[in-house]
């Protein structure tokens, strides 16, 4: 009871410390909300009551506003060009050459240089690539004055006027293009200065509308209800409450918040379930909700606020589900619903529409969480397909009652009802093999993991001790059979049993099951039972050891720690006695395992179907069915003086009950008789 009651405090403490940060979060991470009316104003409709300004605030320009007087700012800001002075130098003096070369005329050649330097002069661009990226009329040329574009030449401009000068003076055609080929732009486009010019002034474009003050009419009594009207009530909903006409709610809202963290922790505390929890337990329970109330709060601030709750409470009802329902002994309760409403409800709190805001955020998390428990395929699409449906459900008929916590169906709200459904699950499904490696909790999944013959370590226990991978596997259908007629875990019970003796692979051929023709071959016989009794007892260190080498959960490494509590390697302890001169002394400590005792209904079943296995496979095929229950119920007896039990809550009942389970799936089972069984054991 010391150690119960030392883990409960030891939860405790670390739950009101989870529950503080967690508080923190929310204090800091949203915003404070003035009191206002949860009303759906229609827009068409007159306000009889008219809209006031209940505290101060700014009417920002929209999204499509900002970007109509961008797109004005683009459009009004002239290219930037920047001229390469020796563009104009090289192609004149080049065809001055190629002119006086072809015609041998210094005069003609000199005049056409003179010619095409004149049109340099001016400038000459390529129209057809600033038409590309600008379409308006003023150009600034090297930091220059703002010139109209017709006032330059363009590459088609220069080149036609140049030909038909060409022409009239008698140039051979044939040079005509050559010559033309080499008048090029000397204007190229400045993209990094334009860009930079559209920034600075974007930049110092205006954010704000306009500015209302506390009391300030927006609506008179009477007035309709327009799209105008509209940006403005949103606006005035949507900011923060200033000191001026409404206090701010953040302490008050945040302490309600704590109360619901209260009933939440005296739920933990009150539930039998959770007073096992491990401290690594309760730091993944506030992982999980930390983890959501994150996700919650950069959502919160990205522009969906009221629609941030389906990741507040989807997110972490769905891990709760995975990680706790599933393990959970109790079928007729669901964790993560009951965490999903204490978190929906806190939510509420910093929400104009606390009703609307509960309802979306707990009804789609309450049956996602349900449906994606065992993280199957299956489940998984189904999941996905459920919250969509039951957030859009849920959606229309808060709009449909007029709550103004849902507005119209519009392109973002349909891509949160149906995108955020589909983003959680998927994110609950990518790091919830992270979370089981960290925390080393099972899972639905992991148990499906650990149960395929091919998992390293069965393969292991398979190739290099094949008796006792055979034992194991009888451990564990006796075991599960079990711990399902008594409404425990059977999936953990047995894997439990399965993996309970993997420590006999460090020296495999010290247990008799993996010895052939074992009144040869068995090694103890030439060992002192000191030393036998350690190969035997080490074999449970040894096995939480490969346990935690290979990340098996922390329930089946408890398992394999207590499935023989503090009882004795007994055939060694009596030869040892046998051995010991009269008056003579040896340490039976060495004898005795390092115990615990089971502290869980499925490790006590794993250690009794060990036994049972054992006793049972001793006897042969011979035995008749009341011999095999005598012996059943004989070790349930020596286990229960042994005080095996005294830690876990496997009762009197629940022993008759499981003993007749063994009896059914022994009879079952032909078992071949080993010879001097115990000395495996």
């Amino acid at each position: 009871m010391s150690f119960l009651k030392k883990k409960i405090s030891l939860n405790l403490l670390a739950g009101t410390l989870f529950s503080l940060i967690l508080l923190a979060g929310f204090y800091f991470g949203f915003d404070a909300r003035g009191a206002l009316s949860d009303r759906n104003h229609i827009i068409g409709e007159p306000v009889a009551e008219g809209i006031i300004a209940v505290h101060d605030f700014s009417l920002p320009f929209t999204a499509s506003e900002l970007q109509e007087k961008a797109d004005e700012v683009e459009a009004s800001t002239p290219v930037y060009l920047h001229r390469t002075a020796q563009t104009g130098l090289n192609s004149s003096e080049q065809i001055k050459e190629l002119i006086q070369l072809s015609t041998g005329n210094d005069e003609l050649a000199l005049y056409f240089a003179q010619r095409v330097s004149s049109l340099y002069v001016t400038g000459i661009i390529d129209i057809q690539a600033l038409r590309a990226i600008y379409d308006g009329s003023r150009a600034i040329a090297d930091n220059g004055p703002v010139v109209n574009i017709s006032e330059l030449f363009t590459l088609a401009e220069a080149r036609d006027g140049i030909r038909l000068d060409i022409e009239r003076r008698g140039v051979l055609h044939e040079e005509i293009p050559q010559i033309l080929a080499l008048i090029v732009p000397d204007l190229e486009i400045d993209y990094a200065a334009r860009e930079a010019a559209v920034q600075e002034q974007s930049e110092n474009l205006p954010s704000i509308k306009k500015e209302f003050v506390t009391g300030e009419e927006i609506l008179p009594p009477g007035g309709l209800f327009t799209e105008e009207i509209s940006l403005s009530w949103d606006a005035m909903v949507l900011s923060p409450a200033s000191s001026q006409g409404v206090v701010e709610h953040n302490i008050a809202k945040t302490a309600l918040a704590a109360l619901l963290l209260i009933i939440g922790l005296l739920f933990v505390w009150k539930e039998q379930n959770f007073l096992v929890l491990s401290l690594s337990d309760m730091f993944l329970l506030f992982t999980i909700w930390a983890l959501s109330m994150g996700l919650t709060i950069i959502l919160f601030h990205s522009g969906i606020r009221e629609l941030s709750v389906f990741s507040f409470s989807m997110l972490g009802a769905s891990l709760t589900s995975v990680f706790f329902d599933s393990r959970s002994r109790r079928k007729n309760m669901n964790y993560s619903w009951f965490f999903a409403g204490i978190f929906s409800s806190i939510f509420a709190l910093v929400s104009p529409h606390p009703v609307a805001s509960f309802m979306i955020g707990f009804i789609p998390a309450c049956f996602v969480s349900s449906a994606i428990r065992d993280l199957s395929d299956k489940r998984t699409s189904s999941s996905i397909v459920i919250g969509i449906t039951f957030s859009i459900l849920v959606y229309w008929l808060l709009a449909a009652a007029g709550s103004s916590g849902s507005m119209h169906f519009s392109s973002p709200v349909w891509l949160a009802l149906i995108g955020l459904p589909v983003v959680i699950v998927g994110i609950v499904k990518v790091i919830s093999h992270p979370l089981e490696s960290i925390f080393h909790v099972a899972t639905s999944r992991t148990y499906e993991r650990l149960s395929n013959d091919d998992h390293p370590l069965r393969d292991l226990l398979r190739r290099k001790a094949r008796g006792t991978y055979a034992h194991s596997l009888i451990v564990g259908e006796l075991a599960s059979a079990a711990a399902e007629e008594l409404g425990f875990d059977g999936k953990l019970a047995k894997l439990g049993g399965v993996f309970h003796d993997i420590g006999k692979l460090k020296n495999p051929e010290m247990f008799i099951e993996n010895i052939a023709n074992p009144d040869e071959n068995n090694p103890h016989r030439h060992m002192s039972p000191e030393e036998s009794a350690k190969f035997i007892v080490d074999h449970v260190n040894n096995g939480v050891e490969l346990a935690e080498k290979h990340l098996l959960p922390a329930d089946i490494c408890d398992i394999i720690k207590q499935h023989h509590g503090d009882t004795s390697a007994r055939f060694f302890l009596e030869k040892a006695r046998k051995e010991v001169p009269p008056g003579g002394e040896f340490d039976e400590a060495l004898f005795h395992y390092d115990g615990p005792k089971p502290k869980s209904v499925e490790a006590a079943l794993v250690l009794l179907a060990d036994s049972v296995s054992s006793a049972v496979k001793g006897l042969g095929n011979s035995s008749s069915y009341e011999e095999k229950l005598a012996v059943v119920f004989r070790i349930i007896r020596e286990k229960t003086s042994e005080g095996q039990f005294d830690e876990c809550n496997l009762t009197e009942s629940m022993r008759t009950r499981a003993a007749h389970v063994f009896m059914d799936v022994l009879s079952q089972n032909d078992y071949e008789r080993v010879k001097n069984y115990p000395h495996g054991k």
